[in-house]
């Protein structure tokens, strides 16, 4: 709800830039999927960024540009995410 500037009441409609969610691939989803599960695992373990990646057997500076979406971890890291994501 949106309050009006006579403070009425008004429903508030959702705006979805569809034009932007169309254009976007295949692979940009998969890597926003990654961040997001980097996120999962980063709030359930405790330690923070960098014990995640002693977990996964990768840099520091891999897992943030997971999270930033910026690159793909390979398929042997993938696995080791879920994997990760299971036991917690």
């Amino acid at each position: 709800m949106r309050q009006t500037t006579e403070g009425c009441w008004n429903a508030a409609v959702e705006q979805v830039d569809w034009s932007k969610i169309d254009a976007t691939s295949d692979a940009e989803i998969e890597r926003q999927e990654i961040a997001d599960l980097v996120d999962v695992a980063l709030q359930r373990q405790v330690g923070g960024l960098v014990a995640l990646a002693e977990r996964l057997h990768v840099s520091p500076s891999s897992v943030r540009r997971w999270r930033q979406a910026r690159v793909m971890p390979s398929l042997v890291h993938r696995q080791r995410l879920h994997h990760l994501l299971k036991a917690l």
